[in-house]
């Protein structure tokens, strides 16, 4: 008989495995002594750590509302931020992570440059209980309960724009501009999007309503935009095809990353924005290709990565379908020289009754050479690949006028 999980573990599961996450959690990672649990979830993506440490707690009923309150945020908040600063600590000694089964996962970012974010998780409050966050003596630790960290999770459903927005609340934090909150973290995150993504810095103080969500979600270019991002889950749809083909199931990674992996998680990393662009691309050339009017396509995205779409009949023999894909990843990166990551995917052209394939390339490629132009210039002659490619300039707000 299956035993019932709580709450917390629950949680645990949901981050790890079902969420924008899942490509770079380790849940119930080990740290130091044997057996012994770093934190709750472990989120490494080069270069960010996120610590998270999940406590479920309920809320007593001794009739004083106040010491109810303040026993709560002491069992599950500050015991939270003790494990997050032990995990910490460990974590700045540690070369790699140490999956729950004791095996080796992933090393660090280098410590020159990573970036660490802490973040505490306490449910059963039922959103009773004002949340209080902030520095608790050695750095930020951004602390949710379970219905304001559903609301982030669900807005901020990328993990580039959740870590962007651990980051700007912590340069909010580091400011020492005075942030009273009338409302929930919700209110906060309206006030985060309605100015593009960051914090207006032409105040000393902010004091933030508990109506600002509520009135942000309910704008017609808010509504606009959620009509818009239809087409970026084309682009989730394609990272979770490629991620089933990769992982086979293995949602945590071990100790090295294959090229397939590591263009995965580049995929993966593209913002909601860039992935309603790079969704409606792909679809508008599979919609050509289908028609026969086009064979492949390059696409700048947003985040400095070339982008190259095959689409050939079926019936083509797979590992020539690889080998053109790779000549044209190739000539990309010749193309367009200041960017030296190139993905390249390939499948077939929809065929009714008829499956489909995807075909996944990673070129990284930091240094252009002379022999390198040659080569380029040898597969443009040769077999014609991106000749004379035509640019297109497309322009879309994020937030179209409603």
């Amino acid at each position: 008989m299956n035993q019932p999980i709580n709450k917390s573990e629950e949680f645990v599961f949901q981050v790890c495995h079902r969420s924008f996450m899942s490509l770079w959690s380790y849940a119930n990672p080990i740290g130091k002594g044997k057996n012994k649990e770093l934190c709750d979830i472990l989120v490494v993506s080069d270069p960010d750590i996120i610590i998270f440490s999940v406590k479920e707690m309920g809320i007593s009923n001794s009739g004083n509302i106040a010491t109810d309150w303040e026993r709560w945020r002491r069992r599950a908040i500050e015991g939270s931020v003790k494990q997050i600063y032990g995990a910490e600590r460990w974590i700045e000694n540690a070369n790699n992570v140490i999956r729950s089964d004791g095996s080796d996962g992933l090393p660090f970012p280098d410590r020159s440059n990573r970036r660490i974010h802490r973040v505490a998780v306490a449910l059963g409050s039922q959103g009773k209980v004002p949340i209080q966050f902030g520095d608790f003596g050695k750095g930020f630790v951004h602390v949710f309960d379970e219905i304001s960290f559903q609301t982030i999770l669900t807005e901020l459903d990328t993990i580039t724009d959740f870590i962007r927005y651990l980051i700007a609340k912590e340069e909010l934090s580091k400011s020492e501009k005075v942030t009273v909150l009338h409302g929930g973290e919700e209110d906060l995150l309206a006030l985060y999007l309605h100015h593009g993504r960051t914090f207006p810095s032409e105040f000393d103080q902010y004091v933030i309503d508990n109506n600002l969500w509520s009135e942000f979600i309910n704008k017609p270019e808010y509504k606009a935009k959620k009509m818009a991002d239809a087409d970026s889950y084309i682009w989730d749809r394609i990272v979770s095809i490629l991620s089933d083909d990769i992982l086979r199931g293995h949602i945590e990674f071990g100790p090295k990353l294959s090229e397939s992996e590591h263009a995965l998680r580049i995929m993966a990393r593209e913002n909601r924005f860039s992935r309603r662009m790079l969704g409606k691309s792909f679809d508008e050339f599979y919609e050509l290709a289908r028609q026969k009017k086009v064979r492949a396509r390059m696409v700048l995205g947003m985040s400095d990565v070339t982008y190259v779409f095959l689409i050939l009949p079926h019936g083509e023999v797979r590992k020539y379908r690889v080998a053109e894909l790779g000549g044209r990843c190739f000539v990309a990166r010749g193309i367009h020289r200041e960017r030296h990551t190139v993905i390249g995917l390939a499948t077939e052209r929809y065929e009714r009754g008829k499956g489909f394939s995807f075909d996944i390339m990673y070129q990284y490629k930091p240094v252009w050479t002379e022999e390198d132009q040659r080569q380029m210039e040898f597969a443009q002659k040769e077999f014609g690949y991106f000749v004379t490619p035509q640019m297109k300039s497309v322009h879309e707000d994020e937030y179209p006028a409603g």
